[in-house]
């Protein structure tokens, strides 16, 4: 049996519900929300599950963190396979967002 590749941070059952009260004002309706630094994949999953008429890219250039997302976004269809993403280095791999979302 495999260990359980999801990792947990505990700030984010403090702060997902305010960070999602903010984004229900300001993101469009519809279309693509690229996350940045998704880390281990909860607010992405909190996020995509509230707000299902978005498409949400999550990224992050640590594959253990890849991992924990992809087990996070599991079962949920408008979470696409995170992207190994670092924000500092060019060429982006997408070419496209309606938004863009980064949580420190």
């Amino acid at each position: 049996m495999s260990a359980d590749p999801r990792l947990s941070a505990p700030a984010t059952a403090r702060n997902r519900a305010p960070i999602l009260d903010v984004l229900r004002a300001h993101l469009p309706p519809a279309g693509l929300v690229l996350e940045i630094a998704s880390g281990t994949g909860e607010h992405v999953a909190h996020f995509a599950a509230a707000l299902p008429a978005l498409q949400w890219q999550p990224t992050d250039p640590v594959p253990e963190y890849r991992a924990s997302i992809s087990a996070w976004s599991a079962g949920l269809p408008n979470v696409l396979p995170p992207l190994p993403l670092d924000a500092t280095e060019t060429p982006w791999p997408i070419q496209h967002a309606d938004a863009v979302l980064c949580i420190t």
